[in-house]
C-alpha cells in the first residue's frame, strides 16, 4: 500500500522552494558590505577582520622607558571617568589623521614620531594639556602614555 505525500513531505517541498534568505536579509547584507567597503577605502581598520592595528601597536610602544610611561598612563586613566579602551585612546591620539599615521607606523616610524612630537607641540600651543603628578602634559602625550599602560 502506497501512501500519498503527507503533510511532512509538503512542508519539506515548500522549504526547498523558499529562497535562502529574505529580501530584507539580502538588503541588510548589501548595506553591511557597502559600509565595510567604504570603511576600507577610507583607511579605517575593521577590527573583526583586520588583525592588530599597526598604529595602536606603534603608539603603545612610543616611549623608550615603557615602565615610566605605564605609570604616568595609569595616573591619566585614574583621572578619566569613562575608562575608554585602547581603540578609543588610539583614536584620540590620531584625531582625524588615523589613515596618515597608520601609514607612517607601517612605512616610516621616524616620521610617525616626528608627526606626534609636532602634534604635542600644537597641543601646548592650543592649551590641550593636563596636569599629571605635577607635570603639564599634552593630550597627545597623555594618550600615548595611557596606551602604554593598557598594553
Amino acid at each position: 500500500m502506497t501512501r500519498a505525500p503527507g503533510r511532512g513531505a509538503r512542508e519539506a517541498r515548500a522549504q526547498a522552494e523558499r529562497p535562502a534568505c529574505s529580501r530584507r536579509e539580502l538588503l541588510g547584507l548589501g548595506v553591511v558590505a557597502g559600509a565595510a567597503a567604504l570603511a576600507l577605502a577610507a583607511g579605517v581598520p575593521l577590527a573583526a577582520c583586520s588583525g592588530p592595528d599597526p598604529l595602536e601597536g606603534a603608539l603603545q610602544s612610543f616611549y623608550a622607558d615603557r615602565e615610566a610611561a605605564r605609570a604616568v598612563g595609569a595616573e591619566v586613566l585614574a583621572q578619566e571617568p569613562a575608562k575608554p579602551g585602547a581603540a578609543e585612546w588610539t583614536a584620540r591620539v590620531a584625531r582625524d589623521r588615523a589613515g596618515e599615521l597608520r601609514e607612517l607606523a607601517q612605512r616610516d616610524p621616524p616620521a610617525l614620531a616626528a608627526a606626534l612630537r609636532a602634534q604635542s607641540r600644537d597641543d601646548f600651543a592650543q592649551g590641550r594639556v593636563r596636569v599629571v603628578r605635577g607635570w603639564v602634559l599634552s593630550d597627545t602625550e597623555c594618550g600615548l602614555m595611557v596606551l602604554a599602560a593598557l598594553r
